[in-house]
């Protein structure tokens, strides 16, 4: 079967959300990554491994996985001949803007009132049944891009009501190996401010800093060093949103030198900090170059 081309279903008039529907191979020994946006990830058909931050799971058709802006991800591999998914890219602005005093739609990256991203299961047949509504030609009649909108808010709705239901929730895998990397990934996120040398954290887990950097790699496409700076400037780029000011977070945000931080934020990010500053309080509209990389 031909790989299917990656569908926009939004014009991004307003760009604040964009819906891609492949069913192209998974690349191998893709790398976790990052957006600076949500994702919705619908598994349509076939089966796969996703990883989400240091913990992996099964997927199969029906499986959601929603991830927060920043958070790493990646699909680790898919165990069908065919993959068939869905994501929708979506901005945290849109889904405060559509949001009202007794509908949270931003709840769908929270658990127990805490931001975070999950996984849940819902009936498959419904799951492609929604898609399918998102996922028709474009239409540039009157009203066609409100319509479009007030279908995704609905998918939103009914995602919302799944989420809160503990049975749709997915059970991640406990491979011993896995867990270890992410008990070193929570170790990580929890501690971006202190010492964070393979030295050290190798010492804190007992174990030695070669077995840790070689499983380290093999589970995640990153060397250690590559996934703590990556981490740490994730962090950084919240802290500049609230502080406003490099010189108030870089300490915070785990560097010794601001000089030093500058640089690998301009490297990473491809803007300094002021221009981040100033596009955080202008979003900018969803441009998602690279279906394959998700």
């Amino acid at each position: 079967m031909e790989p299917r081309r990656a569908v926009i279903v939004n014009t991004m008039v307003s760009g604040h959300f964009e819906l891609y529907h492949v069913d192209n191979a998974v690349r191998e020994h893709a790398n976790l990554h990052y957006h600076d946006f949500h994702e919705i990830n619908c598994v349509l058909s076939g089966t796969g491994v996703f990883r989400l931050g240091g913990t992996e799971y099964s997927t199969e058709p029906g499986t959601v996985t929603f991830v927060r802006r920043n958070d790493l991800h990646n699909i680790v591999r898919q165990s069908s001949e065919y993959y068939e998914r869905a994501y929708i890219h979506i901005r945290e602005e849109f889904l405060t803007s559509r949001s009202s005093e007794s509908t949270n739609l931003n709840l769908l990256f929270a658990k127990d009132g805490t931001p975070t991203s999950q996984v849940i299961r819902v009936d498959a047949d419904w799951l492609r049944a929604q898609i399918s509504r998102l996922d028709e030609p474009d239409q540039e009649g009157f009203g066609a891009d409100l319509v479009r909108e007030n279908r995704l808010i609905e998918f939103l709705i009914e995602l919302n009501k799944a989420v809160f239901g503990s049975e749709n929730a997915v059970v991640p895998h406990d491979l011993p190996v896995s867990a270890l990397i992410s008990a070193v990934m929570g170790y990580v996120a929890d501690n971006l401010d202190e010492d964070l040398s393979l030295d050290a954290v190798a010492g804190r887990f007992f174990i030695s800093k070669y077995y840790l950097s070689r499983q380290f790699k093999t589970n995640t496409g990153l060397n250690f060093h590559q996934y703590t700076l990556k981490k740490r400037l994730l962090h950084s780029k919240d802290l500049l949103s609230t502080h406003g000011n490099a010189l108030d977070v870089y300490r915070i945000a785990g560097f010794s030198s601001y000089t030093h931080f500058l640089r690998c934020f301009k490297d990473e990010f491809g803007m300094t900090t002021k221009e981040f500053i100033r596009r955080s309080r202008n979003p900018e509209g969803i441009h998602f170059e690279n279906p394959d990389s998700v």
